[in-house]
């Protein structure tokens, strides 16, 4: 009976498939057809039907996704998965973001406001259609809460999260090193560009000089270098907690213009960078509905929680994201009264805005949360000195979110879909568009503040006025780019534009340009495109930013000197001279040789900086601006400067050794060298959430552990649980020849039929289609 009873609990919470059902809040019936896959086809009589269909879709596919979502953001999972959650739940609760999100919702547009009303009821409709609850809720013991408008909103939230800094990590860390070190070695370590610039304009920057004098310089804070093994034990932990060290959320995307495609539309490549995880990030969809007397048909992909496209095409334009790391939020060093009570701002001194909220803890008494916060946003902690930071960031506006992307879905050209960007709230993204008419362009789309100057990389006072915002950006001011003569774009979440553009952005922590020059290149060796030429790019595993460090570990570690002191690591140097043409494959063995040397010197040459300004403020990171500091590295290893001072070993030669042979060491640990394969290394682990604490369901709610090919720093960003969220491939007017690729699949149910399917397609990169395919599933949503 109870093996009965969980059975049908299980079955019972797989969505509605085929038939017929009454659907409260309906107009007029709509029609879901689905493919093998699982992509869905909705097809209403209006856009307010369409959000409510999308609605029941969402949950009854993935509410429990939806569900993470919202309580991600609003600091609200300790209620579901109890205290391992509580300090996470905590840090959140400074940002408010429910209470925020209710007054967005109070402030959308009429017509938003009837969407969001529409995918709201058709989320809990969808919810209350189900037999059973979604099963992770049986695993939890615990029962779903009804979905609010406010949720949808917090869905976009969750994302700022994943997206943007919400600490101010990047900016504190830049502060302290700004405030301790002299200016020179500030500006060797934090440079403002490299060979790897790779801006749409054209525009590039140097590095700064290595300090010409012993550095860093002694102050009363960093006068003696913290001992040297235990810090390099400490700093390597940090930047090796997992297997993907260099991951940074963000995307790729790039474009030809209709000069350059065999059809005379534009194309559109985008892949985005996520965690990836069970079930994915997106939701596969085509929308067909009646807008003013037209039809609209679109395809691409939905964020579950929410009710638009969020990329795709619809026959007129395509478009992509990629993360901009822009400046988009500063920290500000507040000025307060003895007691802490009050702070300066440019109208005298105001007293703090203090409140608490409680937070929900599963099988325990709530905590309580204790929040100040000041005109400018919510206080976030105390600085090395002790004084008070706040935090202005745009996600704290009620012009961050909103349903902007509705209008998308009705633009026809490139120049109709700047003018939508501006005006659309969601965490600031690289927006390439294509046209059906041949056109390409680049813009932002998200919020840009408006500084009343330059500043913003590290924190500062706004008590006297000298430093605030005003605004936001006008739509004409926002930095765009349209048909450039190259008839090309890329963005990969470096540096886009220089100059002036830049000024309006700011760096919030801009990539390397690695990702980004290879992309360009690419585009460059070809005059002819189509859609598979494109999706080459997609799947670019070509070392291009590891090439000098193969010659540098040759010419200047794998010396013969060297190699008679360590007569093993003759197979090593074997092994690099015979693969000239360095790729991350699943095969070689040389990659990882070269891609795991390279940070275990870094790691090495930097321990004793990042020990010390992690002693002096616990809020120093050395990872926010881990990217960066390959410019500084390359450097110096290859001057090999003997001023400076906290160099681990007595020499630069001993650092190149002791760097190699815990490499060496680590590869060949119980095995040959032979096996320890790149693939070996980068090997997937993508699993349902609940895995973590339920691990008998591993393989019931797991993808099959797959060797891939892949990193950080190539077109084809890949880790054991982390790289493209999706892959597209499409030219407007032209989606039947478009290209698609999701991981895990459309399901989240391990018995769905079409759980798993396409992730085979996504390991091998093999040509799929864009739009859905041969029906096979319908459902008819009926009115009332």
């Amino acid at each position: 009976m109870a093996a009965t009873w969980l059975y049908s609990q299980i079955d019972g919470s797989l969505p509605q498939l085929e038939g017929k059902t009454t659907l409260f809040g309906l107009e007029n019936s709509v029609t879901i057809d689905r493919d093998k896959n699982g992509v869905a086809t909705i097809t209403a009589n209006s856009r307010q039907d369409l959000a409510l269909a999308t609605g029941f879709l969402h949950a009854q596919e993935r509410f429990f996704q939806m569900d993470t979502l919202r309580r991600n953001a609003a600091g609200e999972l300790s209620s579901l998965f109890g205290v391992t959650a509580l300090n996470y739940d905590k840090s959140v609760r400074i940002h408010r973001f429910r209470q925020r999100a209710e007054d967005i919702v109070k402030q959308l547009s009429p017509n938003e406001k009837v969407i969001l009303d529409a995918y709201t009821t058709g989320v809990n409709e969808g919810l209350r259609r189900l037999k059973a609850y979604p099963f992770e809720y049986l695993l939890l013991q615990q029962r779903p809460v009804e979905w609010r408008p406010e949720d949808s909103i917090l869905a976009v939230f969750s994302m700022y999260l994943d997206l943007q800094h919400q600490d101010g990590n990047r900016e504190r860390t830049l502060g302290l090193m700004h405030t301790l070190l002299n200016d020179k070695v500030y500006q060797f370590l934090n440079p403002k560009g490299s060979v790897w610039d790779a801006a749409l304009d054209g525009t590039s920057y140097q590095p700064a000089p290595i300090p010409d004098t012993p550095w860093p310089s002694a102050t009363s804070a960093l006068t003696q270098p913290k001992n040297t093994n235990s810090s390099i034990l400490t700093f390597v932990d940090v930047f090796n907690n997992d297997k993907h060290t260099e991951a940074l959320p963000g995307s790729n995307n790039w474009a030809v213009s209709g000069a350059l495609s065999q059809t005379g539309s534009a194309i559109v490549a985008n892949d985005m960078h996520l965690a990836l995880r069970i079930p994915n990030t997106w939701y596969r969809a085509r929308f067909v509905y009646q807008n003013n007397n037209a039809t609209t048909d679109i395809t691409g992909i939905t964020l579950p929680g929410t009710p638009t496209m969020v990329s795709g095409s619809n026959g007129h334009i395509s478009w992509g994201f990629t993360n901009s790391y822009g400046d988009f939020s500063d920290v500000i060093v507040l000025e307060t009264n003895e007691q802490n009570t009050e702070y300066l701002t440019p109208d005298g001194f105001k007293p703090f805005t203090n409140s608490t909220q409680m937070v929900a803890i599963k099988q325990q008494p709530s905590e309580e949360v204790q929040l100040k916060d000041t005109i400018w946003g919510p206080v976030i902690g105390k600085n090395h000195l002790g004084q008070l930071l706040a935090y202005r960031w745009t996600a704290h506006d009620t012009t961050a979110v909103n349903l902007g992307l509705l209008k998308l879905e009705s633009a026809t050209t490139v120049k109709q879909a700047f003018a939508v960007a501006a005006g659309t709230g969601i965490p600031a993204q690289n927006m390439v568009v294509g046209d059906k008419s041949g056109n390409i362009g680049w813009t932002i789309i998200g919020k840009i503040p408006k500084r009343n100057k330059p500043f913003g990389e590290t924190p500062v006072s706004w008590a006297n006025g000298e430093y605030h915002w005003s605004g936001y950006l006008p739509a004409e001011d926002y930095p765009s780019m349209y048909n450039p003569q190259s008839q090309r774009l890329w963005t990969a979440n470096a540096r886009v534009v220089g100059a002036e553009m830049l000024k309006k952005l700011g760096n919030g922590g801009y990539a390397l340009g690695a990702r980004a020059k290879q992309i360009s290149q690419r585009l460059f060796a070809e005059n002819s495109f189509d859609e598979t030429t494109l999706l080459d790019i997609a799947l670019d595993d070509k070392a291009l930013f590891l090439d000098r460090w193969h010659e540098f570990i040759i010419d200047q570690v794998l010396t013969s000197e060297i190699i008679e002191q360590y007569p093993d690591w003759q197979e090593a140097k074997t092994l690099l001279l015979a693969e000239t043409d360095l790729s991350a494959s699943v095969d070689s063995v040389s990659y990882r040789l070269v891609r795991n040397f390279r940070l275990a010197l870094r790691d090495r040459v930097f321990s004793q900086l990042a020990a010390n300004m992690e002693t002096i403020d616990k809020a120093f990171h050395i990872r926010s601006i881990r990217h960066q500091l390959e410019i500084p590295l390359w450097q110096l290893v290859t001057q090999q400067p003997n001023n400076f001072l906290w160099l681990p070993d007595e020499e630069w030669q001993q650092t190149f050794i002791m760097a190699f042979d815990q490499t060496f060491q680590t590869l060949t640990k119980d095995q040959d060298l032979t096996n320890a394969t790149w693939g070996q290394q980068n090997t997937t682990a993508i699993q349902h959430p609940l895995v973590k604490g339920l691990p008998l369901l591993s393989n019931w709610l797991s993808m099959p552990a797959t060797p891939m090919p892949g990193d950080s720093y190539m077109p084809r960003v890949q880790s054991a649980n982390f790289g493209a969220s999706q892959r597209m491939v499409v030219s407007p007017g032209y989606e039947e020849h478009g290209i698609f690729h999701m991981p895990t699949s459309q399901a989240s149910h391990p018995w769905s039929p079409y759980f798993s399917v396409g992730h085979q397609d996504w390991l091998d990169g093999k040509t799929s289609p864009f739009l859905p395919g041969k029906t096979k599933y319908t459902l008819t949503l009926l009115s009332y």
